[in-house]
């Protein structure tokens, strides 16, 4: 018998502000952070929005009583920012301490895409500016090539809170987050480690903003999922944190357990580089692995908080996929994306602190900016719902590349 993962802790920030009760409020509200691009200059930025985080990550950070001296500051990105943020809020939450962290078990698990690309872009720029100035012999400040790689936000993680287990990075596109945190929930149902931090964390930057519009998949309006009259996408930035720990862990540190990782589904379509499978395969594949995981039936399933980006193709897919799993409108469905924007990486560890909130406030959340549902195959939510008896989540987040995660999440008792 396998060990229950356990979720003590969660961590949150993004467009609609830095906190999980910034979320909750968003939530309830449906007051989007969704706003006009800020974070650098695009003659794209007065036509397509972004969800932007508007505060200042490095205040944030150190508001929680972390210490960020000026040397730290520049080996950090704003993705890296952006999880540290976060995974303080979710080790807080947890009310972890060093003394409470196995030595050799407790470990970091990180789903990332854009990464310091955001840095690295802006050095790029000046370098370029600097050589049409000075010539090809001038010395150049390369430092933020540094933070650049994608291992430096699990590393800062790890070095905040001194954590020497597992430690890795993972880049499955939009999946990222919910792969880290699958595969983390792994390696502590399989023995290898008592506690891991894990999510996903992504910033805006250039290529992405100006990718996805390349693409033809960006709205002006921002998205509305599922929505009939959709026009597409919003990039966003944000991170979602969890703090998994083994059942045995935390109910001998005396840990307030906010519910279980009870199921994990991973599947590839190998179709198409950007399209999903237009049968949904591999969607489908997730969701029934992540339930045969759980031990569980279809109709054991409350909510089911779909990836829904709004894009013409992800929903039409996803739609087909959730109905031949769960049956014509037998489960509620919902996208949050109208919230804060598609967060790339970052979307599967968001979606799963949503998930955890469903269960706790048993309510479903909304799909926002909803006004013509696009067909009748979904019990789609156009407002919260209140959900006393929900016992079981499935988060679903699909990546480029036809790389698919579903997670389930379970109420504890």
């Amino acid at each position: 018998m396998k060990t229950r993962v356990a979720i003590t802790g969660l961590g949150f920030v993004g467009a609609v502000g830095n906190g999980v009760d910034a979320l909750r409020r968003a939530l309830s509200t449906g007051v989007s952070g969704i706003r006009p691009l800020t974070l650098f200059e695009s003659e794209l930025a007065a036509e397509y929005p972004v969800g932007e985080y508007a505060g200042d990550l490095a205040s944030d950070f150190m508001s929680r009583r972390r210490v960020l001296g000026k040397r730290k500051r520049q080996r950090l990105s704003r993705s890296d920012l952006l999880a540290l943020v976060a995974a303080v809020e979710c080790v807080d939450h947890a009310r972890l301490s060093t003394n409470d962290l196995p030595a050799n078990s407790a470990g970091v698990y990180l789903g990332l895409s854009v990464c310091g690309t955001l840095d690295s872009e802006k050095r790029y720029i000046e370098c370029a500016q600097e050589g049409t100035k000075l010539g090809r012999a001038t010395m150049r400040n390369l430092s933020a090539l540094y933070v650049h790689e994608g291992a430096n936000s699990c590393d800062a993680i790890a070095r905040e809170f001194e954590l020497g287990g597992p430690v890795a990075s993972f880049m499955t596109a939009c999946s990222s987050g919910a792969n880290a945190i699958g595969l983390a929930a792994a390696q502590i149902a399989a023995g290898r480690a008592e506690v891991m931090v894990a999510g996903g964390a992504d910033s805006l930057s250039r290529i992405a903003y100006l990718g996805f519009h390349s693409l033809g998949v960006m709205s002006p309006e921002g998205p509305r999922p599922f929505d009939a009259n959709r026009k597409g996408m919003c990039v966003g930035e944000g991170a979602g944190m969890l703090v998994l720990e083994s059942e045995t862990h935390a109910r001998k540190r005396g840990a307030k357990i906010l519910g279980w990782l009870s199921g994990y589904g991973h599947t590839c379509d190998s179709h198409h580089l950007t399209a999903p499978h237009p049968e949904g395969v591999g969607a489908i594949g997730a969701m029934k692995l992540a339930l045969a995981d759980a031990k569980l039936a279809p109709a054991d399933i409350g909510y089911v908080s779909a990836h829904g980006t709004g894009t013409l193709d992800n929903d039409k897919v996803e739609s087909l996929a959730i109905a031949r799993v769960f049956g014509q409108r037998a489960v509620p469905v919902s996208s949050t994306k109208r919230l804060f924007g598609h967060t790339l990486a970052a979307s599967g560890g968001i979606k799963a602190v949503i998930s955890m909130l469903a269960l706790a406030d048993k309510t479903l959340p909304a799909n926002f900016g909803l006004n013509t549902p696009q067909d009748d195959a979904l019990d789609l939510l156009v407002q919260p719902r209140k959900a006393q008896k929900l016992k079981h989540v499935i988060s679903n987040s699909f990546g480029f590349g036809g790389n698919n995660a579903a997670l389930v999440f379970s109420e504890a008792p």
